[in-house]
């Protein structure tokens, strides 16, 4: 019950923050267009889609099974493609003495973001490389910039893909043998 009771807290806070900052207007509109096409009600619309989101958000209760209306149906959930992914920088680093699982619960309390979706978290000397889901709201990142953990502000930006090593010379230099 405590697991439960943690993860139901820390979605009713991301909700409460995606409430209050971002604009909900087309997703409201997707959810009423799917409840009226499908013929259920608009709670019955929401809960598949929170279904299909995070499916495992009650296995603790169900023995490590997916949700246990799931099983009995043999209703498989659809396989959904790999997110893509965008990579930032924090201003937080080592030297703030800052953990990955930190840093996770952070993004995941401001952004609700799903935990599972942060891919990776590289934690340097003087800041921190982060991949999270493409498409996520501009507004979201406001608010990640402006939170601080050890009493530094994330200040995230986005990271421009180079490439470290590249060859200038496709060839292979015959002066070795």
């Amino acid at each position: 019950m405590g697991q439960n009771y943690k993860n139901e807290s820390l979605l009713k806070n991301s909700v409460e923050r995606l409430l209050t900052h971002v604009d909900l207007n087309l997703h409201q509109n997707l959810i009423k267009r799917l409840s009226t096409e499908l013929g259920v009600s608009i709670l019955e619309c929401a809960a598949a889609i929170s279904l299909l989101n995070q499916p495992d958000f009650y296995s603790k209760k169900n023995n490590g099974r997916k949700d246990a209306d799931i099983a009995k149906t043999n209703i498989s959930l659809p396989v959904l493609p790999k997110q893509r992914v965008v990579r930032y920088r924090l201003d937080v680093g080592l030297i703030n003495k800052v953990q990955v699982d930190e840093i996770k619960t952070i993004l995941v309390e401001v952004s609700g973001v799903d935990k599972k979706k942060i891919s990776k978290v590289d934690i340097r000397n003087h800041y921190t490389i982060v991949d999270l889901p493409e498409g996520m709201a501009p507004d979201i990142f406001q608010l990640i910039s402006e939170t601080e953990i050890q009493n530094k502000k994330l200040n995230i930006k986005r990271v421009k893909f180079h490439r470290r090593f590249h060859r200038r010379n496709s060839k292979k230099n015959s002066n070795y043998k």
